[in-house]
C-alpha cells in the first residue's frame, strides 16, 4: 500500500463529492430519496510508492460509502473511516470523525531500507466547508491518534465545479496547501542518526521542521453513465516544499514533484 494513496485521494475527491452531494444538494437529496444512501465501486490509482518518491505504482482503491441523512457515513473515500456531520447548513458544513492511514513500509522502496516502517493508524479529522456558487472552500485539521508519525496537519482547499454535457457530466479544479507539524515532518521526512547508520541507501541524518509541506492542483471529470452509475477520472500534481523537499528521501532519492492519476466507477442507490 502506497504511503500517500488515500491522503492524496481525499483531497482530490473533496471536489467530486461536492459536485454530487454538496451541502445544499445533500439536504435536498435526503428529503427526496430517503435517509440511507449506499455507494459501491472500485478504482485504480497510480501514485508514488512513498511520499516524495520518484518511483510509481498502481494500487486498487475500493469505493464504499454508507451514509444516513448526510449526517454520518462509513466510507473509504479519503481512507477507511467513520465521519459525522454535526453541523449542516444550506451552503456550509462541519465534518468530524476518524480515518485510517496505512503508513509506510521500508520494503516499499530501496531508499527506505533501514529506516524502519512508519505505522500511523487512526487519524482524527475536523473539517469545515463553505460553498458559494460553483466554488467551495474548506479547512481540514488532522491529528494522528497513535502510531509512529504522531503529527498534525492543516490543509486549506479551494475548488470549483462546472456541469458539462447537458448536466450528464461535470468538470472540476481544486487547489490545496498543507502545513505540517514538527512531529509529522520529522517522522515522515527526517532521518535520525540511528536511521542514517542503518540506511541501506547511505542517507545522511536530517532534521525536518514544521512548515508548509506541499501545495497541489488537481483536475477531475465525472460522467453519469446511468442514473446510478458514474465514472470519474482525476489527476493531481503536488509540489513538496521546505524541509519536505530538502529531505534526502526527496532531494537525493526521490522528487519534489509528485503526480497521481485515478480512474474509477461507482454505483449509488
Amino acid at each position: 500500500m502506497t504511503f500517500s494513496v488515500f491522503r492524496s485521494l481525499f483531497i482530490t475527491t473533496a471536489v467530486a463529492i461536492a459536485c454530487q452531494t454538496g451541502p445544499a444538494a445533500a439536504q435536498d437529496a435526503g428529503g427526496e430519496s430517503g435517509d440511507w444512501h449506499v455507494e459501491t465501486g472500485a478504482g485504480v490509482i497510480f501514485s508514488p510508492d512513498y511520499e516524495g518518491s520518484d518511483d510509481y505504482e498502481a494500487s486498487p482503491v475500493p469505493v464504499l460509502e454508507i451514509s444516513w441523512k448526510d449526517r454520518i457515513a462509513l466510507t473509504t473515500k479519503g481512507g477507511p473511516g467513520l465521519i459525522g456531520t454535526p453541523v449542516l447548513g444550506e451552503n456550509y458544513r462541519i465534518d468530524t470523525g476518524l480515518r485510517y492511514d496505512f503508513g509506510r513500509d521500508e520494503s516499499d522502496n530501496d531508499a527506505l531500507r533501514g529506516l524502519g516502517d512508519l505505522d500511523v493508524g487512526a487519524v482524527g479529522v475536523l473539517k469545515a466547508s463553505y460553498e458559494f456558487g460553483r466554488f467551495e472552500t474548506g479547512l481540514e485539521l488532522a491529528h494522528d491518534l497513535g502510531g509512529d508519525r504522531d503529527g498534525t496537519t492543516a490543509t486549506l482547499e479551494l475548488g470549483m465545479k462546472q456541469p458539462i454535457l447537458d448536466g450528464k457530466a461535470f468538470a472540476g479544479l481544486a487547489a490545496d496547501a498543507t502545513w505540517a507539524s514538527d512531529d509529522y515532518m520529522q517522522n515522515s521526512f527526517g532521518i535520525s542518526a540511528a536511521q542514517a547508520a542503518r540506511s541501506g541507501a547511505g542517507l545522511s541524518a536530517f532534521d525536518a521542521d514544521a512548515g508548509f509541506k506541499d501545495v497541489g492542483l488537481s483536475a477531475l471529470v465525472g460522467y453519469s453513465v446511468t442514473e446510478n452509475v458514474s465514472v470519474i477520472t482525476m489527476a493531481k500534481y503536488s509540489r513538496l516544499l521546505n524541509d519536505a523537499a530538502d529531505s534526502p528521501l526527496v532531494d537525493r532519492e526521490g522528487s519534489a514533484n509528485q503526480f497521481q492519476l485515478f480512474l474509477g466507477a461507482s454505483y449509488r442507490w
